[in-house]
């Protein structure tokens, strides 16, 4: 098997070498993202956008939920490469890859027997509901490819490599581009034919990514035959991913009633936050991108005892991660209009984007310190304690900051802005406390 050993070296070096390919791949994917919404504004109008943002928020939800599960198998992979056992590193893959399976199979009937009620409980426009809905069931349907991709990237993450999956990853974004321009310029397909270019797209990347480990013979095994259930790594799995896994969706809970405050103040505040809402994660990607290559690196060192050297790993990714969140932040503050402008047209929309984004660019900076934060927590396998901050920020403090903000003070799209940086704050409290308690250093991997 081929592992990249993070347990020595440069600490900064490494960080960056390793994060680059996870920026890359988010940046891609945002760039996807951009061109999806000029695609569909070209051709579909502001309707357009809406219905595509507002069902894109319930399918990132689902992928989201795909990614913290499979990451569950990518810390006990980490974790056994410190340890240098490949026989318990074999035997994970292979149960990965059976629960992704099973629990691809079930979310996809699940989510498209609840597709139509999980966007009336958004406050969907009903201008745009039909179309939400097709976008939202046909993206549901291709669920197995999202499983399958994220499955194989969090396993060769979790074994140190970050370029590979972000290859595939760069692929699917591109065809995806391709493939929107043909089903909703050219076939005139509207939404749904942006719906179908994702799952195409998803489809080809994910068996192209398995054509690719099965002849390089890359030590992940993707022949169906050895996709089994080991009891015993089964339930440490479970018991690591399924923390992120509700976590995944009950902080997409409360994103999304946040979103269903934003889309009863109509159409254009809508598309005006999905909007800055790409730029948002533009500027927060690189912290995100450090984060994931933290949690790799915290993974491997925590399973070698060098319980030092992952406190080096966290002090050098915050220190990476504020410096380009504070250089984003000026930048966006400063040229917040021609940023925006980019994206959209409409004086409407660019103005409610306007007084979202000058607000949120504040989490910029705080969210430097949640990402490296709950990559230490993450990496050592404390999931469930990474639920906790996760959970409180997005719910117990988000949501109520943005109904009191809206309904109550009348901030409109200002106080959903608000309610942002107010929910970050509350995570850095949470996680600088267990940091300084020094639990984390417990491992929970047997």
């Amino acid at each position: 098997m081929r592992f990249y050993d993070f347990t020595k070296g440069n600490i900064r070096t490494q960080l960056i070498r390793f994060s680059i390919p996870f920026f890359l791949t988010s940046l891609i994917q945002s760039t996807y993202n951009i061109a999806d919404i000029k695609i569909v504004g070209k051709y579909l109008g502001n309707p357009g956008i809406a219905a595509t943002s507002i069902a894109g928020n319930l399918t990132w939800s689902l992928t989201y939920g795909s990614i913290a599960l499979c990451d569950g198998g990518a810390i006990m992979v980490s974790q056994y490469v410190g340890r240098k056992s490949g026989g318990d590193v074999k035997e994970t893959v292979s149960t990965v890859f059976a629960l992704s399976l099973l629990l691809a199979a079930a979310s996809t009937a699940l989510f498209i027997l609840l597709a139509g009620p999980l966007l009336r409980l958004l406050n969907t426009p009903q201008k745009v509901f039909d179309d939400a809905c097709d976008y939202f069931r046909i993206c549901t349907a291709g669920s197995v490819f999202v499983f399958g991709y994220n499955a194989m990237a969090s396993l060769l993450r979790g074994m140190g490599d970050s370029r590979t999956p972000m290859y595939f990853g760069v692929a699917s974004c591109l065809i995806n581009i391709v493939l929107d321009i043909i089903f909703v310029g050219t076939w005139d397909m509207k939404v749904a034919g942006a719906a179908y270019a994702t799952v195409i797209s998803q489809a080809l990347s994910m068996f192209g990514f398995a054509a690719y480990l099965y002849l390089t013979r890359s030590g992940v095994d993707v022949r169906p035959s050895t996709f089994k259930l080991n009891k015993t790594k089964a339930l440490a799995i479970l018991k690591l991913g399924l923390p992120g896994t509700v976590q995944s969706f009950v902080v997409s809970g409360g994103f999304l009633v946040v979103s269903a405050l934003t889309n009863s103040l109509g159409v254009s505040a809508a598309s005006g936050v999905a909007v800055a809402g790409k730029i948002n994660n533009v500027c927060q990607m690189p912290a995100v991108a450090i984060g994931s290559a933290a949690s790799a690196m915290t993974g491997q060192n925590v399973g070698g005892r060098d319980y030092d050297r992952a406190r080096a790993v966290l002090k050098n990714a915050i220190k990476i991660s504020l410096t380009i969140g504070a250089a984003a932040f000026i930048l966006v503050q400063l040229f917040t209009m021609p940023l925006l402008k980019l994206l959209a047209e409409e004086k409407d929309v660019l103005l409610q984007g306007r007084d979202y984004l000058k607000i949120t660019s504040l989490d910029y900076i705080m969210t430097a310190f949640v990402f490296p934060l709950n990559a230490l927590c993450n990496g050592s396998g404390h999931t469930m304690f990474t639920m906790i901050p996760s959970i409180v920020s997005s719910v117990v403090v988000r949501v109520p900051v943005a109904y009191f903000c809206v309904k109550v003070l009348a901030l409109k799209i200002i106080g959903v802005g608000l309610a942002t940086p107010t929910g970050t704050l509350s995570a850095i409290i949470i996680c600088t406390w267990f940091y300084l308690s020094n639990r984390w250093c417990e491992s929970t991997i047997a």
